[in-house]
């Protein structure tokens, strides 16, 4: 007996009439076909819905929801409801999705092999590759990416694990159990994937194929080589998160201590989340001299080189 159990596929879009109608066909040459895919628009101004129902019409495995207000505007509000929809639905397992990226035709069977066979894993993952436009031209790139870690959380916080909602096939009752940040509008699912690696830094499965395609364009939302200040006041205020979750679970690392204090010492300098830092080192087992000397040195060194810069400062 063939065990396939049914995916749901949760798109997000808005305002992608030009580009959604590429990323459903995609969708529809899976190999693996008992999903369903969940399409929630965020209001869209253009033609996506016209677009969306007609294959809605063609293909009784699409739906097509406008979000509600209970749901803030922006990618996660639009994830967070169909996560929702999905839960409501009793998926066996999800799939997040972009409305202008592309699936290998092998994404979901392939991703789902390991899945079947070992229940205690919670999501499997794989490789993308780029599309990259440049002055109306397009290249494919494909980036070398590591996937395998000692430790999943390290790997994602420190970005040597580029994780996106893209890669990984979850396990639905696992990943229900969790929703994005609808307070962020940029890297929401850093802030969350790199929370459920440190929680659970080993329960996943590694496929070494690339089986989707990233599409780089104007609208890309991203971090990367943006000078956007919105973003980057995000990026600070994840950080914090983060270092309060690690915190408080007692999940810290000699690599997420070292990280977040690199963050708030040099990039952001915050001398108080420093010193929880520190408190946390002296306080839990683990780390060793080392780490706390090279914390309180630290905080030494920014103390001293903020008031001289000061003092520079009042002599010009």
């Amino acid at each position: 007996m063939i065990i396939s159990p049914k995916i749901i596929i949760l798109l997000s879009t808005y305002n992608r009439s030009e580009l959604i109608w590429e990323t459903l066909n995609s969708i529809l040459e899976q190999t693996y076909t008992n999903w369903e895919c969940v399409i929630v628009d965020d209001h869209s101004v253009d033609e996506t819905k016209d677009v969306v129902e007609r294959y809605v019409k063609k293909d009784h495995r699409f739906s097509y929801y406008l979000k509600t207000n209970l749901y803030k505007k922006g990618l996660s509000g639009s994830r967070n409801y169909g996560l929702d929809i999905a839960r409501d639905r009793n998926a066996s397992f999800i799939q997040f999705f972009d409305d202008d990226d592309l699936m290998h035709p092998k994404k979901l069977e392939l991703q789902m092999l390991p899945l079947i066979e070992n229940f205690q894993l919670n999501f499997s993952v794989c490789k993308f590759e780029k599309i990259v436009f440049k002055n109306g031209d397009s290249t494919i790139i494909k980036p070398e990416q590591q996937l395998v870690f000692p430790h999943l959380g390290d790997a994602i916080l420190t970005g040597k694990m580029k994780m996106n909602s893209l890669g990984p096939l979850w396990r639905s009752e696992f990943i229900n159990k969790y929703r994005f940040d609808e307070n962020f509008d940029y890297a929401e699912e850093w802030e969350l994937y790199t929370r459920i690696g440190y929680a659970f830094p080993e329960n996943y499965a590694p496929v070494d194929e690339y089986l989707f395609q990233y599409r780089k364009h104007s609208q890309t939302l991203t971090l990367q080589e943006d000078k956007n200040y919105l973003k980057r006041k995000t990026s600070a205020v994840i950080r914090i998160k983060i270092l309060d979750f690690l915190t408080d679970n007692g999940l810290h690392t000699k690599t997420s201590i070292l990280f977040l204090a690199n963050t708030f010492l040099v990039y952001s300098y915050t001398p108080h989340l420093v010193q929880k830092l520190l408190i946390y080192v002296q306080q839990n087992e683990g780390f060793s001299r080392k780490m706390s000397l090279f914390l309180k040195i630290g905080l030494a060194l920014g103390k001293f080189y903020r008031k001289l810069i000061s003092k520079l400062g009042k002599c010009i």
